[in-house]
């Protein structure tokens, strides 16, 4: 697993293995409970220590082995941004120590490396744990309509996936919004085509006149055109990471290498997010 058994959120971990407490039955059905009223539902990762890259990559890119590439960039986040983030090593490790521990494979994640995630992704990450309020980092957990990528915290040190119940495995998790999980029709159209973009999804349903039907069978269509514009720009040599969140297929065949877009980071402290994913 990874994590921070405690709840203190002034540091960012404690060092070393621990031997972490998986979630008892009591507390996975109070979280199944708490996933289901939002048509969620947990999708579980491997217990290696990597379990919150796991996870992220589950959500980014529907497949938990890349999350060695997501430690590398989280990492190397926390490291160019070390002004802000060293005060919250633990006092007993120095900084470039914590960093090249963190970039070991099966090194547990901590807070630091929730919030330097959310940098890297360009989403809000919201974490659910049974019996506590939601935490969102790097969002406005207030907006409905922020994108935002689905975590479940478990016993003392474990992060699965969550996903929206009965979806596509085969697509990336996320990100998500609550707008689009609170609506039947949207949540139906995400779970049947393995799209998450609410702006997307209304548009497409205003003009079927609301007919989920006719929706998904318009976006799975489009979702096809763009994967196959999307190989060819590979074989083109363009660089396409940075239409992967986004879209932007119509523009994508005039970008080259090298023109990679940063994703935007989040506004608002450390220290109020640091705050706020005491868990």
């Amino acid at each position: 697993g990874d994590g921070d058994g405690d709840s203190g959120a002034s540091k960012g971990r404690g060092k070393g293995k621990q031997h972490h407490r998986r979630a008892k039955d009591d507390e996975l059905t109070t979280l199944m409970t708490q996933l289901d009223a939002l048509r969620l539902t947990r999708h579980a990762v491997d217990a290696d220590g990597n379990c919150f890259f796991r996870a992220l990559a589950d959500q980014k890119y529907g497949d938990e082995h890349r999350h060695a590439e997501l430690r590398e960039k989280i990492v190397a986040t926390v490291r160019e941004r070390e002004a802000e983030f060293a005060p919250f090593v633990e006092d007993d490790e120095s900084f470039d120590d914590y960093v090249a521990r963190m970039a070991s494979d099966g090194e547990w994640a901590g807070h630091l490396e929730v919030i330097a995630a959310t940098s890297v992704l360009g989403y809000g990450i919201c974490i659910h744990q049974a019996g506590s309020p939601r935490w969102v980092a790097g969002a406005n957990e207030a907006d409905d309509d922020a994108k935002l990528f689905h975590v479940s915290y478990e016993g003392s040190d474990h992060y699965n996936s969550v996903r929206v119940r009965g979806g596509r495995l085969d697509k990336p998790g996320g990100p998500l919004s609550l707008a689009v999980l609170r609506d039947a029709d949207l949540a139906e159209v995400v779970k049947r085509v393995g799209c998450a973009d609410v702006g997307r999804i209304r548009r497409t349903l205003r003009a079927c006149r609301n007919d989920v039907e006719a929706c998904v069978r318009v976006i799975e269509d489009e979702l096809e055109e763009e994967e196959e514009a999307r190989k060819k720009a590979i074989a083109d040599g363009v660089d396409v990471d940075a239409f992967d969140d986004g879209g932007g297929w119509a523009e994508v065949k005039t970008k080259k290498s090298g023109g990679k877009n940063k994703p935007h980071r989040r506004k608002g402290s450390i220290e109020r997010d640091m705050e706020a994913l005491a868990i």
